[in-house]
């Protein structure tokens, strides 16, 4: 919302009390009409005397609708025109920091433990955006400070996820991870009313990250995952966890169940090697190039959905991107539901079949000169039907992430799915800039012939409903095909899950 574009025309002399003010921005502004009739003005270029030719120049001044935003980031820094593709190269240069983030706290969260992913990161979020509020007009100093505050963009919400979803039971998993969604979409719905309330985006970044300060401070409360730590052999630290668990639970920890734990030693772990270890045997690299490209999809449609609802100007944005937030709710408790009874890989390909048939008729609106047709509660109706159906899509690719994967992977895998997912929200600005300049029709049909394609890569991944989890490596490789047959020790961690 910081980086919309709101509209804006060449600022042009001061009105004589004998024009209106339409008549005298008519005289002054380059104009065509549209097919309906309607008067369009020129954004970027203005007369350079109106009374004498028809000679025009470039602005050097701008003058932007403050109807809805009082700034943002490209009216404070004229941003526009020539140099409107600086905002869709700072989202690509963040989706980037994000890429490298994934990679980086993935693997740190694998070796070093989840809880100290989520403090690394939240802390860095914190200082780099003070980096990017005193960058002035520095171009480069904003985008230093853009990347590295995105660096642990997704280690952050994806941290605590795992920490959940390894103390469920798999009856659970997907009511937790549905929470966490939920969490994330009222945030959402809360926040444009920020901006509406504060208008200016230095304010707003700054009160929306002050509240990180308290989550710093009181993050060393959140327990360490117990399956992280018996994988990594910490066998003392898991038992304390889940006497924790216990007591809270009004249960106790049985005494053969701790000592068969504390006599688990430290298994071969393939965090060292990273994200390659995804690749390690047909199947397992099978199941991760499909996750890939389904998040590379899901991200582009929701990230192309983000921005364009920011931009509208047609009607209240704030309100508009809030209802979308909200519609995202109800979403995750249905994703919950579908993932629970139809299964992960039906929901993820019914979903897609939805969000692309509606890219499509978005493209087919842009043909038709029917009025009702083309009204703005229509778009608004197709963008919010699209964050509903693109958030199921959205929890049943995290639900098969995080349950595909070993224990000692999963976050690894986590955050190669993330890499992609950045690097594929880092095309949603140059979509939408080619719906701008060359053709209104080109996003719709980018984004549903992905989506289409989308259903039928996920009918190829193995259905994880209520499946035991793979804690190995060894598992993993034989996960989804027909000889699955799971190791010693991961049967050791099933017996403890019911009770965790």
């Amino acid at each position: 919302m910081s980086l919309a574009i709101t509209p804006y025309t060449c600022k042009y002399p001061e009105k004589p009390l004998n024009y209106s003010d339409y008549d005298w921005k008519l005289k002054h502004i380059p104009h065509q009409t549209n097919l309906k009739g309607e008067i369009i003005f020129e954004s970027c270029i203005i007369y350079t005397d109106p009374d004498l030719s028809n000679k025009t120049t470039e602005c050097d001044f701008y003058i932007y609708d403050t109807t809805w935003y009082g700034t943002t980031i490209p009216s404070e820094k004229n941003w526009v025109c020539n140099q409107e593709i600086n905002i869709a190269n700072i989202f690509a240069y963040s989706k980037i920091g994000e890429a490298f983030g994934s990679i980086f706290f993935g693997w740190f969260g694998d070796v070093y433990g989840r809880r100290a992913t989520y403090v690394l990161s939240l802390s860095l979020i914190v200082v780099d955006r003070l980096v990017s509020l005193m960058a002035g007009s520095s171009f480069m100093i904003f985008v230093v400070g853009c990347i590295i505050s995105t660096l642990p963009s997704w280690s952050v919400p994806q941290t605590v996820s795992v920490i959940s979803m390894e103390m469920s039971s798999s009856a659970r998993r997907s009511f937790t991870t549905s929470l966490r969604y939920t969490a994330f979409s009222v945030g959402l719905a809360i926040m444009p009313f920020l901006y509406w309330w504060l208008r200016d985006w230095k304010t707003f970044v700054i009160v929306t990250t002050a509240p990180l300060l308290p989550c710093i401070m009181f993050s060393w409360n959140i327990p360490e995952s117990a399956r992280w730590l018996y994988v990594e052999g910490k066998s003392k630290e898991c038992v304390k966890i889940l006497n924790k668990i216990a007591v809270v639970n009004n249960s106790k920890l049985k005494p053969e169940t701790e000592k068969e734990l504390l006599s688990v030693k430290k298994q071969k772990s393939s965090s060292s090697f990273g994200p390659l270890a995804l690749f390690t045997g047909a199947r397992l690299a099978f199941n991760t190039i499909l996750l890939l490209l389904l998040w590379v999809f899901v991200s582009i449609c929701y990230s192309v959905l983000i921005l364009s609802t920011g931009e509208k100007s047609d009607s209240n944005p704030f309100i508009q991107f809030s209802i979308q937030a909200l519609a995202e709710i109800p979403s995750n408790f249905i994703g919950a539901w579908l993932c629970n009874n139809i299964g992960r890989r039906r929901s993820a390909s019914a979903s897609f079949f939805v969000i692309g048939t509606i890219w499509i008729i978005v493209a087919l609106r842009q043909m038709t000169s029917i009025e009702w047709l083309r009204a703005w509660w229509i778009s608004a109706a197709l963008i919010t039907i699209g964050r509903l159906t693109i958030a199921v899509s959205f929890f049943a690719i995290n639900l098969l992430n995080m349950e595909i994967y070993p224990t000692c992977l999963r976050q690894s895998g986590l955050a190669l799915g993330n890499v992609l997912s950045s690097v594929a929200s880092a095309l949603a600005p140059y979509i939408l800039y080619l719906g701008r300049r060359v053709d209104p029709r080109l996003p719709g049909l980018i984004l549903g012939t992905s989506c289409l394609l989308s259903v039928f890569i996920s009918m190829f991944l193995p259905e994880t409903l209520n499946a035991k989890l793979p804690e190995t490596i060894e598992d993993a490789k034989v996960f989804g095909s027909k000889r699955t047959q799971f190791s010693k020790v991961s049967c050791e961690i099933q017996r403890t899950e019911d009770f965790s």
